[in-house]
């Protein structure tokens, strides 16, 4: 599929930027995109963009990044929220599409963790009632940066059939199906530990989290909004009436999740 290969699969993180100033028709591009196209989960939870141009990595260090380094990129990108059921989840699904629109325009990007919210907006110097709900780093790829894209799990590591843990002829996928399903195995999470599975069923998909003792909460949820991102655009890309993620419970069948896995959310094939 021309938007998974073209764009899902060249999405990689970077840790090195460029100096090169991102310009105001860029920004203006992805005020644009997160403004008009069908970028968020939940419509009811507000949200509100923000960018910051190479101003505030000295203060925002202090509370966000990767066990306290925080990226530095000519760019930040910034979702406040309110809070409410899911937001995280919603903000995580609205910046993957950013960071995909950002891959579109030859722009690199990188996630960051939060390690304290209400620091980082102080350190931003917004004043509003709304939290920081995720930061993305962003800019020009640095041509001499030279790290290689994160190994990530397979297909076949990601899908169960049916039932928890029960095996799935992935051959059997048809074709716009399977390009979904390797979105999913190909979106970014928090150290690329990618702590989730999909459970693959003849008329539905359910998101699975598994126990993961390095992720933080914050991150965990944001890691389900990338993955939800990921595979709704590719299936929407050939089929625009592909039904949304739902976070209802499945009530009709069993799923056998054992205790220490957590269901996360379905969507309708």
């Amino acid at each position: 599929m021309e938007y998974y290969d073209d764009i899902v699969k060249k999405r990689n993180s970077c840790r090195g930027f460029s100096d090169r100033k991102v310009e105001d028709s860029v920004l203006t591009e992805l005020l644009k995109y997160y403004e008009e196209d069908e970028s968020n989960l939940i419509d009811e939870i507000d949200t509100e963009l923000k960018f910051y141009i190479g101003t505030v990595w000295d203060e925002l260090k202090k509370s966000v990044g990767y066990n306290g380094f925080c990226i530095k990129a000519p760019a930040y990108m910034v979702i406040y929220s309110d809070v409410a059921d899911h937001y995280l989840e919603n903000a995580g699904y609205i910046a993957q599409g950013l960071t995909l629109r950002m891959t579109e325009l030859g722009l690199a990007a990188c996630w960051q963790t939060i390690n304290d919210a209400d620091e980082a907006k102080k350190a931003l110097g917004e004043d509003t009632d709304k939290a920081v709900a995720c930061v993305v780093a962003f800019g020009y790829r640095d041509p001499g940066n030279k790290e290689k894209p994160a190994g990530k799990k397979s297909l076949d590591e990601m899908t169960d059939g049916f039932k928890f843990g029960q095996d799935i002829d992935t051959d059997l996928f048809y074709n716009d199906l399977e390009d979904g399903l390797r979105a999913i195995a190909h979106a970014q999470s928090f150290q690329n530990l990618q702590p989730y599975r999909v459970i693959v069923d003849h008329d539905q998909i359910a998101l699975v989290g598994l126990p993961d003792d390095m992720t933080s909460e914050a991150d965990r949820l944001l890691n389900y909004g990338i993955v939800m991102f990921n595979f709704y655009v590719v299936m929407w890309a050939v089929r625009p009436d592909t039904p949304r993620w739902s976070f209802e419970p499945v009530t009709d069948r069993d799923l056998c999740l054992p205790a220490d896995v957590t269901y996360v959310a379905k969507c309708k094939l």
